[in-house]
């Protein structure tokens, strides 16, 4: 092909792509925008790397010709519609990896998480009982929210963080591929025309790498604290620091072993390098929209081990049915729409199964016979389909697991009866040899792209077409032994996490202190819930519902003339009652009062919510806080309940003087974060241009420290300006006092 050849394939082939890029400049700045953004970028990377990278591996074959029947010759219609078909085609296969493969990663990732702290506690001196106790945590936020200050803050210095990490683990994993491939003797691989199960196997090992890191990095952005001090910090740092001080070294030996090596294909290398980039630069741009509902998984678990080592709960089997006849019922639909609504588009395209099977022959690389444009259509009309049955399986069940949940309010429960039924039917309609909701074959074909051209008003339109490599599994058992737990699993995590995402996405979660015995309180997080209690439910009370008053700003205009009582009751709630503290004991009142929530709750008047965490955590006694400049100079102190421990200047050159002195001393680069003396401690926590010391008395929790956090993040924002190049004056500084009053207000009650 001559270089306006390829360039003018390249062209006409990227038309959607510029199509899809019109929208942006007129959305960027909106939060679809954002979100828009980020599918593009993927689409563009997945489709260089993906379909149009194996070009370069194929120079030494000719483009195909793809023929055309004598009538449409001159249709250029047919031209363009085959060209955005092949392009949607190739979305469609993108859309893959949020639905199929960003799943697994972010299902597993927290389950690897929660070893890590399993390993963490163990090394810890004491009973597990009492570490557990120390272990404390948050999610205030609906991961809507997340995902939504995530996308409009714009800040990717954590996706920044990831990628380093990837490109640092690209040679380690490009060595460990090298070993595997001399133990299946695949030295002499040929991506164009021989086997292509280590191209398919190459997606697996970076899912696993993925799943690994992201399993380390959720300890720390799901900010766990053990003991006052977020247990994910130092392991992180120390892990990250680990991999970039031993793994660049090892990374670059093992590029020039490998490189060095005579048999190396670096065909093959350049192409496993282009797919880890692909692979890394997609993970990170939907790492921001998979990541909250990963914390939140992550914290489940850690909450349901706190609870199985500390007191043993009565399971809540009432509806155990529901999610049983909606999982039934959900397999029905499924069976109901595919045989007759999808399996007829595909028969109508695939003509006949001689067709078919014809088709997928004429797919082959090597394939030397006549091929129409024709072919190559439905060809691409056929894995439109599929990628369209896979989206609408996995949002069907995903719903209808979120619908289970409603019902259930757990997750082990619901997907214990839930997800079992759906693949125990799957697996009895796969053996009577039909198309089940979950499908549990592994892929025999990897899709990709090659060069081709078909004759248009006499000229020669070259183009992609898709091309279909054959996966020998039987012959390289090792290899499908290690990916065993990806594509066995991987359609069924996704039906997990989905319906966790539609069940947990707009979920409002508050916090709720509770007085315990001494100085303990107990902090709650709770979800609102949509549906009103059963009366089973209400009279044992049994998922702790907290009933909230509606704002007045929420509630309908039309004013209805309310009954004495239940203008009390709405007067006694005004501050978030625990449904048994308002509920009375007589039996006949119990009943009437019941019956007048429900009114409430139809009305819009109240709300009913269930917790989701809870934990304990020691009150302190809070001390004084204290703001220092970077350079050792006072800002702005405060005293609670008029202590006072000694000039703020004093204390600033002090703080100034010990952290100057332990980083010379340790030869640390680490801040130091807690000073402990005896029954006083000392917090400290860092900003840009600030750091600032809380005094307690107490025992530190995540609280102290996350109050404090918030306090250093609002002080350096409200007077950035001042602080840029900050002259010496302390009365833009006199106006804090409101803010700490009202950050600080929960823990001085």
């Amino acid at each position: 092909m001559e270089p306006i050849e390829i360039f003018f394939m390249f062209f006409l082939n990227a038309l959607p792509i510029i199509f899809l890029a019109i929208p942006i400049p007129f959305i960027y700045k909106r939060l679809i925008g954002k979100l828009y953004l980020r599918v593009f970028l993927g689409i563009v990377i997945f489709f260089l790397v993906y379909w149009v990278l194996p070009i370069t591996f194929q120079t030494n074959i000719d483009p195909k010709e793809l023929q055309l029947h004598p009538q449409e010759q001159e249709n250029i219609f047919m031209a363009f519609f085959f060209i955005f078909t092949h392009m949607i085609s190739l979305i469609g296969y993108f859309f893959q990896y949020p639905f199929a493969t960003l799943t697994f990663i972010f299902l597993v990732g927290p389950l690897l998480s929660f070893l890590i702290l399993w390993r963490k506690l163990r090394k810890e001196p004491g009973n597990m009982r009492d570490k557990l106790a120390d272990l404390t945590y948050e999610f205030k936020k609906s991961p809507s929210d997340m995902i939504k200050e995530g996308l409009i803050k714009s800040d990717w210095s954590e996706e920044k963080q990831l990628i380093k990490l990837l490109i640092v683990l690209l040679p380690i994993s490009l060595y460990l591929l090298s070993v595997i491939i001399k133990l299946l003797g695949l030295e002499n691989i040929d991506l164009t025309t021989g086997t292509t199960t280590m191209g398919w196997f190459v997606e697996i090992l970076f899912v696993y790498i993925a799943t690994l890191l992201l399993g380390i990095h959720l300890v720390y952005s799901s900010k766990i604290s053990f003991k006052g001090v977020y247990i994910g910090e130092k392991l992180r740092e120390d892990t990250f620091r680990s991999l970039f001080q031993v793994g660049t070294p090892i990374s670059l030996l093992s590029i020039l072993l490998f490189l060095a090596d005579p048999n190396t294909n670096h065909v093959f290398i350049l192409y496993f390098f282009a797919y880890f980039m692909m692979g890394a630069i997609i993970f990170i741009l939907f790492h921001k929209i998979f990541q909250p509902i990963a914390i939140l998984i992550f914290i489940k678990l850690i909450d349901l081990w706190k609870r199985t080592k500390t007191k043993k709960k009565k399971i809540d089997w009432t509806n155990w049915y529901i999610p049983l006849i909606i999982g039934v019922g959900g397999c029905l639909i499924f069976l109901i729409i595919y045989h007759f609504l999808i399996n007829p588009l595909q028969v109508g395209i695939m003509i006949s199964k001689e067709y078919f099977d014809e088709l997928l022959l004429k797919a082959d690389i090597s394939y030397g016979n006549v091929i129409f444009l024709e072919d190559m259509l439905r060809l691409d009309l056929l894995n439109i389909i599929n990628t369209f049955i896979l989206i609408f399986s996995v949002i069907l069940f995903a719903y209808l697991f979120a619908r289970s949940m409603q019902f259930i309010k757990k997750i082990a429960i619901t997907s214990f009866i839930f997800l079992g039924i759906v693949i125990l039917i799957s697996i009895m309609i796969w053996f009577l040899g039909l198309y089940p909701p979950i499908n549990f074959a592994l892929e025999d074909y990897w899709i990709t792209g090659s060069p081709a051209y078909f004759s248009l008003f006499d000229k020669d339109i070259y183009t992609i077409r898709t091309v279909l490599f054959k996966v020998n599994l039987g012959e390289f058992r090792l290899l499908v032994i290690v990916a065993i737990p990806f594509t066995f699993t991987r359609y069924i995590f996704n039906l997990l996490i989905w319906g966790l995402i539609l069940y947990y996405l707009n979920k409002i979660f508050i916090i709720k202190n509770v007085s315990k015995e001494g100085d303990i309180i107990e902090r709650i997080s709770f979800s609102r819930t949509s549906e009103f209690p059963r009366y089973d439910a209400y009279i044992t009370d049994l998922y702790r519902y907290l009933v909230v008053k509606t704002p007045e700003s929420e509630i309908k205009e039309e004013k209805i003339e309310e009954r004495e009582e239940v203008k009390e009751l709405l007067e006694k709630i005004k501050d978030n009652k625990f449904l048994k503290e308002i509920r009375p004991t007589d039996k006949e009142e119990m009943q009437r009062f019941y019956f007048t929530l429900k009114y409430l709750f139809y009305n819009g008047k109240i709300s009913f919510w269930i917790p989701e965490f809870t934990y304990t955590y020691e009150k302190v006694e809070l001390q004084g806080l204290y703001v220092i400049y970077s350079d050792g100079r006072d800002l702005f102190s405060y005293n609670f309940k008029g202590v006072d421990y000694a000039d703020s200047g004093l204390i600033a050159g002090m703080f100034t003087a010990i952290t100057a002195f332990i980083k010379e001393a340790t030869k640390s680069s680490e801040l130091l974060k807690t000073i402990d003396h005896g029954d006083i401690k000392i917090l400290l926590e860092y900003g840009k241009y600030t750091f600032s010391a809380l005094f307690i008395k107490g025992k530190q929790s995540l609280e102290n420290r996350g109050i404090l956090k918030e306090f250093v993040e609002w002080f350096e924002e409200k007077h950035k300006l001042h602080l840029l190049d900050w002259s010496g004056a302390l009365h833009p500084f006199r106006d804090s006092n409101d803010k700490v009053e009202e950050i600080f207000k929960e823990e001085e009650e």
